[in-house]
């Protein structure tokens, strides 16, 4: 048998989530991220291994263009003889139109074509614009033409949707016109939803049974028993929170956050989820891969007590905490630390009402109105860049609303705080030290946010799948790998 006569390598992925979007412009979830970084592609690729980020769909690194003191410019000529996925080439102007579709990409810089170059005016100093090119809502793509991956928009990567994928099984072949090499043929996913526990049994039970190939979205502990597969883990990109809404009236005084935060256990919080919760216990809001920072923040419920005697701002009596919608790589069980954080609250004699969302639609719905008091959730990191993940959390100009999507907005404290934005800033322009410490000191000292616990980055995969290089931020790319 020839090879072209070979049947195709399939790679089985199994997931617990349906992806809801394929436009990496607004893809929020887990799932639907990790997809989409199998069909588009972005001008740099992500870093791994603590390497710099390489020049995917740009021909050379970056040039500044821009002298000293000057608002910076960058520019780089496209990569030759990339096509999109329906034969169209790839150039300076497809890329400036893609990138000018991306609201998120704006914020970052406006863009223009300039002699076959790629040229970025930067709306705002940043030590590390490179990395902004690896972001998913910077990925190229196109509207039209056949061979679309989802919504009518073509890619350069090396997969595409299937036409029978379908979203509880979602189905990617190889692009015939990818530029570069691609060791799996296909990649077929499916959904094993959770059971009435919110636990992923069934997921875990296909992987012991040899129905699934890979998996990235299961906790340590979940993956435990589980035998003749290769695991992966890392320390983590990822830190669950508790989240206090500032914009609610009983939480805006900063003494009645901070009494609450005295008043919950992380350990105790933590053990819900691991066995061993000194090594996941949060101490700061940065995850290991970041370096982690010391809040200073230790249980002490009779200085909670005091503080909410004491406080200006009202005790409050009755609080919602709002879940997400299921199991994250952070938060492996969100009801069952739900219901210890309501035990340690009430001993305060707060009374907590649990809102659990049942899918992603309601969840992020609930956070774009800020209908909650208290939230539990996380960020998985998109960069290695602390300023990018402390942006996203406590930026005033990353609190959710309706007309503007959590992909990188996920101040869900709806923090707005004048120093800290002007520290953020600074830190993004240059990367200081002394920015970050009053970044580290604002947060300790306001309290919009109690980080809980540090999310492990897990692969599970069979030993069939051979090259496999994870990546730390939890979305590898799956075509650099093969199939035994």
């Amino acid at each position: 048998m020839s090879v072209a006569d070979a049947a195709p390598s399939v790679l089985r992925i199994g997931l617990i989530t349906v992806p809801h979007h394929f436009d990496p412009r607004n893809a929020q979830d887990f799932v639907s991220n990790f997809l989409v970084a199998q069909i588009f592609e972005t001008l740099y690729r992500p870093p791994r291994g603590g390497a710099a980020p390489l020049p995917m769909l740009l021909a050379e690194p970056l040039r500044l263009d821009s002298a000293p003191g000057q608002p910076q410019v960058y520019s780089a000529p496209v990569r030759p003889g990339v096509v999109f996925s329906d034969g169209t080439p790839l150039d300076a102007e497809g890329v400036v139109a893609s990138l000018t579709s991306s609201r998120l990409f704006l914020q970052e810089a406006a863009v223009e074509a300039d002699g076959g170059r790629v040229v970025f005016r930067l709306e705002r100093p940043n030590a590390r614009f490179d990395l902004v090119l690896t972001q998913r809502f910077a990925s190229v793509l196109r509207d039209g033409g056949g061979g679309a991956a989802a919504g009518g928009l073509v890619a350069t990567g090396p997969y595409m949707l299937a036409p029978d994928s379908r979203p509880e099984q979602p189905h990617l072949v190889r692009n015939p016109r990818y530029h570069g090499t691609v060791g799996i043929d296909e990649l077929r996913c499916t959904v094993y939803p959770l059971d009435d526990d919110g636990k992923p049994t069934a997921l875990v039970q296909a992987i012991e049974a040899g129905e699934v190939d890979f998996c990235n979205v299961l906790a340590r502990e979940q993956v435990g028993t589980i035998h003749r597969v290769r695991k992966w883990l890392e320390p983590g990109s990822s830190t669950a929170f508790l989240y206090f809404n500032t914009e609610r009236e009983v939480l805006r005084d900063p003494q009645v956050r901070r009494a609450l935060a005295l008043g919950i256990d992380r350990s105790a919080v933590t053990k819900v989820c691991y066995p061993n919760p000194m090594a996941f216990s949060a101490t700061s809001v940065l995850p290991p891969l970041m370096g982690r920072w010391q809040d200073g923040i230790a249980p002490d419920p009779q200085s909670a007590a005091r503080l909410l005697r004491t406080a200006e701002g009202a005790k409050p009596e009755r609080l919602s905490l709002l879940l997400t919608w299921g199991p994250r790589p952070y938060l492996p069980d969100p009801p069952g630390v739900a219901a210890v954080l309501a035990a340690q609250l009430g001993e305060l004699g707060i009374e907590v009402e649990v809102v659990p969302t049942g899918d992603s639609e309601v969840y992020y719905r609930k956070i774009a109105r800020g209908d909650y008091d208290l939230a539990l959730a996380g960020w998985i990191a998109d960069t290695p860049d602390p300023a990018d993940f402390l942006e996203a959390l406590l930026g005033p100009d990353s609190i959710p609303t309706p007309d503007r999507p959590m992909v990188v907005h996920a101040n869900l404290a709806r923090w707005r705080n004048a120093d800290a934005a002007r520290a953020l800033a600074q830190y993004r322009a240059d990367a200081s030290p002394a920015a970050r410490d009053r970044l580290k000191d604002l947060v300790s000292q306001e309290v919009p946010l109690l980080p809980l616990m540090y999310g492990p980055t897990l692969y599970v995969y069979t030993p069939r799948l051979q090259d496999f290089e994870p990546s730390p931020l939890g979305i590898p790319l799956l075509h650099e790998a093969r199939l035994e």
